[in-house]
């Protein structure tokens, strides 16, 4: 197994420190267009996204990678991948981005199941949704994210295109999770919006907008919801517990708790 060097990571921090600091101006600066000024609530919500962020940058992505490389001498040898030989870049491109976030959609819809909403539940703890929300993810979560580059390089997609969907799919999501009210118009029939995204995060609406690219999918299987700007409350009920940390255990006491009601059921019914 591979493993990123210290010169590696630090290369990667600073990338992604000059990426923050750009999106970080950019929507400042859309906000205070839009008057939506940030507020005490908000920055206590964007401390534990940064603790959250920083670990993962730090033990969790560097994990995953060392998984991507020890899997590539098998996912190398896919048997599909003369499909986008044939298909060419372009047609590659837009069938890694297609196929790429129809996975996404259904792995989504899994996340939000019983058993793996407890983890999936931190990203949707921020009751201040902002563009830095995509960040706050459980590394459990994470896992599950990084399962769709695995099942598109089954599917024989090249290295290129793995990236463009990654790349693609991460700065969408930052799109999709800002602060603001827009949607696209006639051009919602086909991307999702950030409108639309907030509507997946309300606190009184479940089960909706499972999609990050295209808002196609959520209306091909019966997902779609998205009446006009969400202006309503964000986040979930549950307790998740004190700060960051508090953040990564609460799957594990939720996942717990379920364990011992299933013991206590099992007991009851002998």
């Amino acid at each position: 197994m591979t493993w990123l060097s210290l010169e590696d990571l630090l290369t990667l921090a600073r990338r992604q420190t000059v990426e923050m600091l750009i999106f970080g101006v950019t929507f400042a600066l859309i906000g205070l267009l839009l008057r939506r000024f940030p507020g005490r609530a908000k920055l206590s919500e964007t401390r534990i996204n940064v603790v959250i962020y920083v670990l993962d940058l730090l033990f969790v992505a560097p994990l995953i990678l060392a998984a991507f490389i020890a899997l590539d001498p098998i996912l190398s040898r896919a048997p599909l991948a003369f499909i986008w030989s044939a298909a060419g870049h372009g047609g590659t491109a837009l069938a890694v981005l297609v196929i790429g976030d129809l996975i996404g959609y259904w792995r989504h819809r899994l996340q939000h199941s019983p058993a793996l909403w407890p983890a999936h539940a931190i990203h949707h703890s921020d009751r201040e949704l902002s563009w830095f929300s995509l960040n706050r993810m459980h590394p459990v979560d994470r896992l599950g994210t990084a399962l769709d580059t695995v099942l598109l390089a089954a599917l024989g997609f090249p290295a290129w295109a793995l990236g463009l969907n990654g790349l693609a799919r991460h700065y969408y999501g930052y799109l999709i999770h800002a602060d603001v009210p827009w949607t696209f118009g006639k051009l919602d029939l086909i991307l999702n919006s950030p409108a639309m995204h907030r509507w997946h995060h309300s606190r009184d609406v479940h089960g909706k907008n499972f999609a990050t690219l295209f808002s196609l999918w959520d209306r091909l299987f019966g997902t779609y919801f998205a009446p006009g700007p969400c202006e309503g409350a964000l986040g979930v009920d549950a307790d998740m517990g004190k700060g960051a940390l508090g953040q990564y255990l609460y799957p594990f006491h939720a996942w717990a708790g379920s364990l011992r009601r299933l013991a206590v059921g099992a007991r009851t019914r002998q």
